[in-house]
């Protein structure tokens, strides 16, 4: 407020002592809350400490039907007070509020009776009168001020009004006489600059909040009152609140005329800046006048061009607001923004805040408008939009799409609710009132959810239905990867697909790619079906089980032993778009093949992380059947890093029992296998594993690529109780299959088979599967294989190489976080220099050169240097060299001591 008092120091100096002579007049015009009212009180401040009687008077819109209102303000301080004028006949009636003259000649003679006893009054004691937003007068009251203005130059009066002359006024004769007046000064006050509201900044909050002065002039446009409120918020809570800055931005508006509010309300409503012939829709108003107050509330620096400043204020006004005012403003602006084709979303938040669906939006409209917001990550709103519509929807055959459109948006926040739509929409379909397309989505939803009942009966329905033979191939694919045993093989229709409508959605090619790896395995052609697929999720495209069509895709590749490409899709385009909070599902299911994806990769910490990810997203019950793919992850990572009480947790878990009947059980079976085999328990081990076997055949999946490597976890059962010819049988089965999941599988065939052959033999066929794993960036199969190795190398006298590979293989271990392997490997009192813990990873590796790190890696795995050299086509001296410089940076003596954070860089160097 400082600045607005130094203007009126300033005045002061120009008009005397008195700050505005006898016979003068000062006009302060300037936009809202610009300091016009403090400059005011300056005046009559300072004049009344001269001696002089100052009489005052605030006007406003809401009194101005009030007769003689403003002449009862000034009366109360002139003729009421000590000594004041005498009194005027008809004055005690006005005062009294039992006068109300309608006679304008009798308006006329009474205030020419006031002014002419203020005039004489004032020979002997100057007055100042002083008048605020004098545009809002009263009729009367400003007759009388357009009298008095008019002799201001023969009577010792002063006189100090406010105006905004950039709106109009209803009273404008006073007005016109104010600015043609010979005796007016006009003063116009504006928004500070930004310089001044820096100078205001830093001598209210200090030196240090400098850097602030720009976001501060950007939250209030240097209008005074703004600034202040908002200096004052950041004083005390550090930030602009509703009940400081959003109060101050509420008075402003509650000060004018009712069009200044109903038109800020409309634009709180709606969320951004609208032209003035949209906002004459929204509120009943002429675009002119609203045109003017847009230009007044942006000159004052309250709004930017129709724009909020700040976010309190807009929620200022919206809470100001009546309940019914604002759920009719909603419903305006829904129906405002879909004429103009503005994005779902907005429209559909709109529609759920109305309260109420207007009666003249149509089904179809609210279907399309829900359809459009559960593409994207809105599927709150479009589940609190079809609940209204709903509700209020009184035709059987609309009411069964509008509740599965429902029922499909809740899906993708959690399975769990959706389940109450499934009774009522299944009898829908059984009497013909739900379309094809929402029944195919049904049954995907029955099938997630392990509803077996109404599953069969659902399918019975549709294969009945001639509507259905397009679909029937896509429905029978989504059932080979979900419930095998229910599909019936049917030849693909040409494109795979019949209709339009078929080839339009995404989760049918992708239920129909990952039947085709699971029947017959992974080709290039379903390489390039699959990213097609996910390319298409990445763009949002086709709303109805994206989650399950995403994660159709990624296990088409995983089990293809593609995790180059699936890992790729899940970091980058995928997880860029399935991160949004308002998805759940969509997160879980990304989480679940990320944890599938870590747990091949041997990166167990990862898995586990993210398959707990995957259950914390949606709880077990919402994955329904398909909980055994995050589960099954979760156990077998917490066994193979030695944590069995966690993983016996899991394992006692309740499960659906149609889980067990689906492909998802597959993944819990092999895991839980695995937890038998830790746990020493090898007849329950072999139990599960020949289990999946058992059900791939009878499935008929026994041909294409296995979701889970179940021979060879049935082959380490068989070892685990001294079998080594069924162990043998069944690595020679997996070693002849026309369709694996490639070299992974070999890797691991050719170690279970080296346990079954001669100690001379073993080396060769562990030295080829070191290579596969570390092609296949498989770090727990790589460090058993290379502990096997060490062995067969110790078996046959090689110590020095058993030891360089026994260190390699603890390290490896170390590195995947498998304390069920490198705490069994821990080494004994004659190898304690063979495998020495590393050192915890400082500031040293940072120093080292892109060379060095490249040779210090291959030396922490075990590498001699002429095998290092090999490796990077250098000389045996230049390896030597640089692990000398690498010695000196990390501060160690020995190979042994290097960090085994220096084997991240495996993967480049391998």
């Amino acid at each position: 407020m400082d600045t607005v008092l130094n203007a009126a120091a300033h005045l002061g100096h120009a008009f005397g002592d008195s700050l505005v002579r006898p016979g003068q007049a000062l006009l302060l015009d300037g936009p809202l809350a610009c300091g016009k009212t403090t400059l005011l009180r300056s005046f009559a401040e300072r004049a009344a400490a001269a001696g002089r009687l100052v009489i005052t008077a605030t006007c406003s819109p809401s009194e101005r039907d009030l007769p003689f209102g403003v002449v009862s303000q000034l009366a109360r301080g002139a003729w009421k007070s000590p000594g004041g004028p005498p009194e005027v006949p008809g004055l005690p009636d006005i005062l009294r509020g039992t006068s109300d003259p309608a006679d304008r000649a009798e308006i006329a003679r009474l205030c020419h009776r006031l002014c002419t006893s203020l005039i004489d009054y004032a020979e002997h004691t100057p007055l100042l009168l002083a008048v605020d937003d004098v545009r809002h007068s009263d009729p009367a009251s400003a007759h009388f001020l357009l009298q008095l203005v008019r002799r201001l130059d023969s009577a010792r009066i002063a006189a100090v009004f406010t105006d905004d002359l950039s709106l109009p006024a209803p009273t404008l004769p006073l007005r016109y006489e104010l600015l043609r007046s010979q005796c007016m000064h006009r003063i116009g006050l504006g928004p500070l600059t930004p310089d001044e509201v820096a100078d205001v900044v830093v001598a209210e909050l200090g030196e240090t909040a400098s850097p602030r002065s720009g976001d501060v002039y950007a939250a209030t446009g240097g209008n005074r009152l703004l600034l202040h409120t908002l200096l004052a918020d950041y004083r005390e809570h550090g930030e602009a609140r509703q009940t400081g800055y959003g109060q101050s931005f509420l008075s402003c508006l509650h000060r004018n005329e009712p069009i200044f509010l109903d038109v800020v309300r409309a634009l709180a409503v709606v969320g951004f800046s609208l032209p003035a012939t949209d906002l004459a829709w929204l509120t009943g108003h002429e675009p002119e006048p609203i045109g003017q107050v847009l230009a007044a509330l942006t000159g004052a620096g309250l709004m930017d061009e129709g724009a909020f400043r700040q976010e309190a204020a807009r929620l200022s006004v919206l809470n100001d607001m009546p309940a019914r005012a604002r759920r009719t403003l909603h419903q305006r602006a829904a129906r405002l923004l879909h004429d103009q084709g503005r994005p779902a979303t907005t429209i559909a938040r709109h529609l759920v805040r109305a309260g109420r669906i207007p009666d003249s939006w149509s089904p179809e409209l609210l279907l399309e408008v829900a359809e459009q917001v559960a593409v994207g990550e809105e599927a709150s709103v479009a589940v609190d939009l079809l609940e209204q519509s709903l509700e209020q929807c009184p035709h059987q055959e609309r009411r069964a799409a509008l509740q599965a459109k429902l029922a499909e948006a809740e899906w993708k926040i959690n399975p769990s609710t959706a389940t109450r739509h499934h009774t009522p929409l299944y009898g829908a379909v059984r009497a013909g009132r739900l379309g094809l397309p929402d029944s195919v989505t049904l049954l995907m939803q029955l099938l997630w959810k392990g509803g077996l009942t109404e599953v069969e009966g659902l399918l019975a329905h549709l294969r009945e239905d001639p509507a259905a033979t397009d679909q029937l191939h896509a429905i029978e694919a989504a059932l080979t990867c979900t419930y095998p045993w229910l599909a019936e093989r049917r030849p693909a229709p040409a494109h795979h697909g019949g209709s339009a409508a078929t080839r339009a959605a995404v989760w049918p090619r992708a239920g129909t790619v990952l039947a085709d790896v699971l029947t017959g395995g992974q080709t290039h052609d379903t390489v390039r079906r699959a990213e097609e697929v996910l390319r298409e999720l990445q763009l949002g495209h086709d709303p109805a089980c994206q989650e399950q069509a995403g994660l159709f895709a990624l296990l088409a590749l995983v089990y293809g032993g593609r995790i180059d490409l699936a890992s790729a899709w899940c970091e980058g385009a995928l997880g860029e778009t399935g991160a949004g909070p308002h998805v759940p599902m969509r997160q879980a299911v990304l989480a679940a093949a990320r944890s599938e994806i870590a747990l091949r990769r041997g990166d167990l910490a990862e898995a586990a992380e993210r398959s707990r990810a995957a259950l914390t997203h949606a709880s077990p019950g919402a994955w329904g059947v398909a909980v055994g793919l995050p589960l099954g992850s979760l156990i077998l990572a917490c066994t193979r890093m030695g944590r069995h009480e966690e993983a016996g947790f899991h394992v006692a878990q309740t499960v659906p029992n149609a889980m067990f009947k689906s492909s998802y059980g597959l993944h819990y079976l092999y895991a839980r296998g695995h937890y038998f085999l830790a746990a020493g328990r090898h007849q329950a081990a072999l139990a599960d594993f020949l289990l999946c076997g058992e059900l791939l055949t009878d499935w008929g999946l026994s041909s294409g690529c296995d979701p889970v490597p179940w021979r060879i976890g049935a082959a380490e059962a068989w070892l685990a109780q001294g079998n080594h010819d069924r162990a043998r049988i069944l690595v020679y089965q997996q070693l002849s299959r026309p369709h694996t999941d490639g070299a992974r599988a070999r890797g691991q065939s050719l170690r279970l088979l080296a346990a079954t052959s001669s100690a001379k033999r073993r080396p060769q066929l562990l030295n080829e599967a070191v290579g596969l794993f570390t092609e296949q960036e498989d770090k727990y199969d790589l460090a058993r294989t290379l502990w096997d190795l060490s062995q067969a190398y110790h078996a046959l006298g090689e110590k020095k190489q058993a030891r360089r590979t026994m260190r390699r293989a603890w390290h490896v271990a170390k590195m995947c976080d498998a304390a069920s392997l490198y705490e069994e490997w821990l080494p004994a009192d004659d190898q304690s220099q063979a495998v020495a813990p590393a050192p915890k990873a400082d500031a040293g590796i940072e120093r080292l050169t892109h060379s060095e790190r490249r040779v210090a890696s291959l030396a922490a795995m075990g590498y001699t240097n002429r095998e290092i050299a090999g490796k990077l086509y250098v000389t045996a001296s230049t390896v030597e060299q640089h692990l000398t410089r690498v010695f000196r940076k990390l501060d160690i003596k020995h190979r042994e001591q290097l960090p085994t954070e220096l084997y991240a860089d495996r993967m480049e160097l391998a």
